[in-house]
């Protein structure tokens, strides 16, 4: 039975990678799994300190994610409106996106809600088509630097949890 547990476990661990890809808080489906196989097993395997900083770089990391678009929103010269727009905007395509097309449609959601947020934003404050365009593309590649990051990050989590168990 532990080794059905086991098994399950780590299948899940590689769901949770793969759909930080599309969007999908995969970070918090690993720290999930963590505090799950760990209550399973009676903590014999995975800390609470881990479990506890598992959880703490998931909300980290879902902050950060739509903070880097209206970083770099800013960084391409966008005022503080493109830098609210992108995040709202990234959030807002997220869910939209959602909706429309599950799974693939919240990552693009995500990207094109960044651009267009930030874009919008900046438009309706300068009234400078190229400025307002280079606002989205920061918003946009900042978007994919934040989804990049997360799924960096949620293979690390996942390989560190690896570590206490080989």
């Amino acid at each position: 039975m532990e080794i059905l547990i086991g098994i399950i476990f780590w299948i899940v661990l590689v769901i949770g990678v793969v759909v930080t890809l599309f969007g999908i808080p995969g970070t918090f489906i690993i720290a999930s799994a963590a505090l799950l196989y760990s209550m399973l097993t009676d903590f014999s395997g995975i800390s609470w300190v881990l479990i506890f900083l598992l959880f703490a770089i998931a909300v980290l990391l879902e902050f950060l994610e739509f903070s880097l678009s209206g970083y770099m929103a800013n960084r391409f010269g966008g005022s503080k409106l493109s830098v609210v727009g992108a995040i709202l905007g990234g959030l807002i395509g997220a869910i939209w996106g959602t909706a429309i097309l599950p799974i693939i449609g919240t990552l693009m959601g995500a990207f094109i809600g960044a651009f267009g947020g930030a874009f919008i934003g900046e438009y309706f404050i300068s009234r400078d088509f190229e400025r307002a365009f280079l606002a989205g593309i920061g918003a946009f590649l900042g978007a994919v630097g934040g989804k990049t990051m997360k799924t960096v990050t949620a293979v690390a989590m996942v390989v560190t949890i690896g570590f206490y168990f080989f």
